[in-house]
């Protein structure tokens, strides 16, 4: 399943690697498709708990203190006030602090905000990404945006790679990516839409225009979960790469604690020096005719499941 693209929309990057969006008709290049297996999963009891089986913590930010910000490598928007440090109770999950970011209007132009973080050259094969998003009351993108948090993969010790490859196809030696993302569906659903994971892999599917747009890899029709605005949601997804050469990488997100995606089957890479290296946390609109705000909070990075936030503490505690 992919995202309608029309030909005026920018291919515009995010430092985690979420960009752009992809067309209908496109083409297969493999005769390796995802396989979804969430409800499989979810009947299987022992399944669902090495899915879910808690691993070690690697990184945490509960945006607490005014030094969070320098944890990223990259902040887009700092210099402007578009991504910030806030510390009100009122507007973060637990403690006092969370970040936001805020695409301004830009008469319809993109526009948005987002920090970047690198973990490291050795990387990881399986990795959890945990963190807490909240829509203020108003939020309204139009259509299209990128918010909600990517992990990417990337090959060797530049922590900048790979950043720019809208509509490239990964090759399997050099990068993959994927976010989790609400989508609108051309005002189908209320903004800020719903979830889905926006991914760019070796075996992805070609845009009918040539190019390679983010594939839409998403829960069955019947279980889409639109976001509502003006409350705290804990997002958590997790990618396990593939042993080189074996279609055995997995893909997987959670909503509040509940198991909302699991696929598995895919060839995330053909060398077992691209890694899980990188995040990213923001907002960017297409096309933005107004102010569109977001805030983070609680972020955690593991080697396994990490779930919902049990005690609410300031520090963020995973």
């Amino acid at each position: 399943m992919m995202i309608g693209k029309s030909a005026a929309i920018l291919s515009a990057v995010l430092a985690s690697g979420w960009v752009a969006v992809t067309a209908v008709g496109a083409q297969p290049v493999s005769e390796f498709p995802p396989k979804l297996v969430t409800a499989e999963t979810r009947a299987d009891a022992q399944a669902l708990a090495d899915l879910q089986r808690p691993g070690t913590v690697v990184f945490q930010d509960g945006f607490e203190s005014p030094d969070s910000l320098k944890k990223y490598f990259e902040v887009r928007g700092l210099r402007e006030g578009h991504a910030r440090l806030v510390s009100d109770p009122d507007l973060s999950h637990s403690g006092n602090g969370a970040v936001q970011f805020t695409a301004v209007a830009r008469d319809g132009r993109e526009s948005g905000s987002g920090a970047t973080a690198w973990l490291g050259p050795n990387g990881y094969d399986r990795l959890y990404f945990r963190r807490y998003i909240k829509f203020p009351a108003d939020y309204d993108q139009g259509n299209l945006h990128h918010v909600g948090g990517g992990l990417a993969g990337v090959a060797g010790n530049d922590r900048w790679r790979s950043m720019g490859s809208a509509g490239l196809r990964p090759q399997g030696d050099d990068r993959f990516n994927s976010a989790f993302e609400p989508w609108r569906n051309w005002g189908r659903y209320d903004p800020p839409g719903y979830m889905f994971l926006y991914t760019y892999w070796m075996d992805m599917k070609r845009d009918r225009d040539g190019n390679y747009w983010g594939n839409m890899l998403g829960p069955a029709d019947d279980e889409r979960k639109v976001l509502q605005r003006d409350r705290w949601y804990c997002l958590e997804h997790m990618i396990q790469t593939n042993e080189p050469g074996e279609a055995n990488g997995e893909l997987a997100a959670w909503i509040d604690g509940q198991l909302y995606i699991h696929y598995q089957g895919i060839r995330w890479r053909t060398s077992a020096d691209v890694k899980l290296k990188r995040f990213g946390i923001g907002l960017y609109v297409h096309q933005a005719n107004r102010d569109n705000t977001v805030w983070y909070d609680n972020v955690a990075l593991s080697t396994g499941y990490v779930g919902p936030v049990k005690k609410e503490k300031p520090g963020g505690d995973p």
